[in-house]
């Protein structure tokens, strides 16, 4: 299966990446709200950071990445 990722959908899921940590208090609505998008539009983006296996899962409404996942990334981020 091919995937294609456009510009607009890439910056979205690195930002919201980007305000993840395992205790974070973000959820479906808020990013809604700050992308002005569908909610299925954020799930699918959800969906995708899930099969990336960088650790984003969702807990009751907050969405989180986990300790690894946020070491990871931030590993990335700083170099």
């Amino acid at each position: 299966m091919k995937y294609e990722i456009r510009q607009e959908r890439m910056c979205r899921l690195f930002s919201i990446l980007g305000q993840l940590s395992p205790h974070s208090q973000v959820t479906i609505s808020d990013l809604v709200s700050e992308y002005e998008v569908s909610e299925r539009t954020i799930s699918r983006d959800l969906e995708v950071l899930e099969r990336a296996k960088l650790g984003v899962f969702q807990d009751d409404d907050s969405i989180k990445i986990s300790r690894n996942g946020y070491k990871k990334i931030r590993s990335w981020i700083i170099g």
